[in-house]
């Protein structure tokens, strides 16, 4: 079974049911801002120099917490009411 996430616009209280390949398709540009500043962030926690520094995939840390990560790191109505 697809994993579903609702979706909410604060402004209208609109309720989107998306599938996650729906949600990334819907929300590209939204993603893309939470995924960037998620980046800056994590890089600043780390103060080693480049050649000791771990290569981190933080799309995959992203997605781990989606919904805080989504709803607090990007500027948009929407926001992840509930992941099914």
């Amino acid at each position: 079974m697809a994993q579903k996430i609702i979706v909410k616009n604060k402004r209208t209280r609109e309720l989107l049911e998306l599938t996650l390949p729906e949600f990334k398709e819907k929300f590209k540009a939204e993603l893309k801002t939470a995924l960037d500043n998620f980046e800056k962030q994590e890089s600043r926690k780390n103060f080693l120099p480049s050649f000791v520094k771990p290569n981190n995939n933080f799309e995959s840390d992203f997605y781990f917490s989606l919904r805080w990560n989504f709803n607090n790191l990007q500027n948009s109505n929407w926001y992840i009411e509930r992941i099914l």
